[in-house]
């Protein structure tokens, strides 16, 4: 009797945790849909007057930790492992095209590896000691920048993610990602500028091995860089 007692609260306990996850899945999607449609009124609504003198390009390097990174399902299965985040970093060299006085194109590549805890979700009376993996991503993003209010920008975009690892413990994260954020900035005379960057990504939104029940990574985090202008001497 004590056993069955055990059994069914530690399924209780595991239904319970998986409603839980399954409803932040749920927020973070709505969230990430409405920060989308305000970036885009955003970027029309914080247009200033554009300028016959366009800046400089720049080139820069970034880095990126400093939150979460979650595996989730569009449609959880039932009895699956659950997915818990653990830590992960991003390196990059990024570069900036002016568009207008206000807006510039940025792109690059960067290097992201990521580590997750993998619960199995298996019968009591089998081992459900959970586990650390690990997997590796290679980024080119291809985002806006609007620039407001001259300490501010708001950047959104696409990522192509290409799955760098030889042995990943979850789909294959090759495809089209998506990412937005907000950034404080300050631009120093000598032509070097700072930035801090948090923002919210989701990897392979678009898997190119599209498959049912295809895993995705949502990633929250903050990037810090140093941009040079390449117009000063």
């Amino acid at each position: 009797m004590i056993k069955r007692v055990d059994i069914n609260t530690s399924y209780a306990l595991y239904c319970e945790d998986k409603t839980n996850s399954q409803n932040r899945i749920k927020m973070k999607r709505t969230i990430f849909i409405t920060l989308s449609i305000l970036f885009i009124n955003q970027s029309f609504l914080i247009a200033q007057e554009n300028g016959t003198k366009l800046g400089a390009n720049k080139i820069g390097i970034t880095f990126s930790s400093f939150g979460e990174n979650d595996v989730f399902r569009f449609d959880e299965l039932d009895g699956a492992a659950s997915y818990n985040s653990d830590y992960f970093f991003t390196i990059g060299i990024n570069y900036l095209h002016p568009l207008t006085k206000w807006l510039e194109f940025e792109t690059g590549i960067e290097y992201s590896k990521h580590n997750i805890i993998i619960k199995p979700n298996l019968p009591p009376d089998m081992d459900n000691s959970s586990r650390k993996a690990g997997f590796s991503m290679i980024n080119v993003p291809a985002t806006l920048r609007a620039n407001f209010l001259k300490y501010f920008f708001v950047n959104g975009g696409l990522i192509l993610d290409i799955d760098a690892s030889t042995n990943s413990p979850i789909d294959n994260q090759t495809g089209i990602g998506a990412l937005i954020g907000v950034s404080v900035k300050y631009d120093f005379k000598s032509g070097v500028s700072a930035f801090v960057n948090p923002y919210t990504k989701i990897h392979s939104l678009i898997p190119f091995l599209d498959r049912k029940y295809h895993q995705r990574i949502w990633e929250n985090g903050i990037r810090v860089g140093i941009t040079y202008d390449l117009k000063m001497k």
